[in-house]
């Protein structure tokens, strides 16, 4: 009975999607929409990719050398993913494992959220984040203290958790909130330069190019702004779910003027922004959801030609050019994979790490993390986020530990707690890393 439901309510979904939101007629859509709509009529490039199956448990032993990237320094986070395409390399860690600093606390930390949030954004020696209280910091390392405090929000809203995106673009602060606002703060001040409200929450990432800032909202609606005074470029309706989810949708950016994104209702759209054609629409979801029905994914990443994303039951590598899937590799999860050379790493939120060939789909090694007495899921907690930095593969977890690994084979080479939870996903600065507590301080490690 169930079955026959969902599979009605489906249907009832896409029908209604067909007749109404590709409808230049119903009202829905704007004039300077209609390229588009047609193109999303006529489009023959939809597929289905995802079939349920058995997810990869097998834990396999290394039998390759895996070559690397050379590491880079980094020396800013102005964004989420640090770059527009969301692609994090071998990035330098001085690896002395040392706490080298730690602040006072900075935010307040009611309404401490359940699972990690957003990274914090660094450029010229400055810190930038934000609480649940709708409180966004700008906070000198070099100072220690915080150089400004800003609240867009009334009292009105004191009582409800502000969940908040930021950017660094030039000079300013980008910020959009589960309350559907949007607007702009000088970096160097805090000051209000503009604020708009779309009256629907904005659940995604920001990302930007040309003067062009780019979102989708709660209802998988896709906007493009003007950075300059907000104003509304584009915005195009895609597909709606009925349930929502706490994991926010993914946009990621090429050099051809491509923005790729993934709705919540499963499906990748890639648009060129300056001609504002749809390259190729893909639906992912079919039975790639979660134990609830929800379908969720890694953040989405674009790399030489290629489109790497990961879902509940798999994680494909795509032609950027066509949306063709070149390899479909069966472990899923939501923590954003790191691509180095010819080599991809993933781990999921449970522990199951591996490494694959990404033009092979050749499993490499792989291994269930947290399977013994001393290491387990209710000691470190969920894994929060992966990188490669100094020829080491570290990844965070949610009860504050940092933990070091061998790219080689995936053995742990040790680990630490360093904090009762973490607040904030970590990030990479010149050879050292950053992350907000739960007690709202920032920690950094040499």
């Amino acid at each position: 009975m169930n079955k026959f439901l969902s599979v009605f309510l489906n249907t009832l979904i896409f029908l209604l999607v067909i007749n109404c939101s590709f409808d230049n007629k119903s009202g829905i859509w704007k004039k300077h929409n209609k390229k588009i709509i047609e193109q999303a009529k006529t489009q023959k490039k939809t597929e289905k990719i995802f079939k349920k199956r058995e997810f990869f448990k097998e834990e396999i032993q290394s039998n390759t050398k895996i070559i690397l990237n050379k590491e880079k320094a980094n020396n800013f986070w102005k964004e989420e993913g640090l770059n527009k395409s969301n692609n994090i390399d071998h990035l330098f860690y001085t690896n002395n494992k040392n706490l080298i600093f730690k602040s006072k606390q900075i935010g307040k930390t009611k309404y401490l959220p359940s699972e990690i949030l957003n990274e914090p954004l660094f450029y010229d020696n400055y810190l930038y984040f934000n609480d649940l209280a709708g409180n966004i910091y700008k906070y000198s390392i070099s100072q220690k203290k915080i150089i400004w405090k800003y609240n867009f929000y009334k009292k009105k809203f004191k009582k409800i958790p502000i969940r908040i995106n930021i950017k660094l673009i030039s000079n300013s602060l980008v910020v959009s909130d589960n309350l559907g606002y949007f607007y702009n703060l000088s970096s160097n001040n805090g000051k209000l330069i503009w604020a708009k409200n779309q009256g629907v929450p904005l659940t995604s990432e920001i990302k930007s190019s040309n003067n062009k800032i780019f979102l989708l909202n709660q209802d998988n609606k896709f906007y493009i702004f003007d950075i300059d005074n907000g104003k509304k470029i584009l915005d195009f309706e895609t597909f709606p779910v009925i349930l929502k989810k706490n994991n926010k949708q993914t946009l990621s950016i090429d050099f051809d003027n491509n923005i790729y994104f993934v709705t919540s209702a499963g499906q990748i759209f890639s648009l060129n922004f300056e001609n504002y054609k749809i390259n190729w629409l893909k639906n992912i979801k079919n039975e790639s959801v979660d134990e609830f029905g929800l379908f969720f994914s890694s953040p989405i990443i674009v790399k030489e030609k290629r489109v790497f994303l990961s879902s509940s039951q798999s994680t494909l590598i795509l032609d950027a050019i066509s949306g063709k899937t070149l390899l479909d590799i069966p472990i899923g999860t939501r923590i954003r994979p790191v691509i180095s050379n010819d080599t991809m790493f993933l781990i999921t939120e449970k522990g199951f790490a591996l490494s694959a060939n990404i033009n092979s789909g050749e499993i490499l090694w792989s291994k269930n993390l947290f399977k013994n007495n001393e290491l387990n899921l209710d000691k470190f907690g969920k894994v929060t986020s992966l990188f490669l930095l100094s020829n080491q593969i570290v990844f965070s977890t949610k009860n504050g530990y940092f933990v070091f690994m061998e790219y080689n084979d995936g053995e742990i080479k040790n680990y630490s707690k360093v904090s009762k939870s973490f607040y904030s996903k970590p990030i990479i600065i010149n050879g050292k890393i950053y992350v907000v507590d739960n007690k709202m301080r920032v920690l950094v490690f040499d």
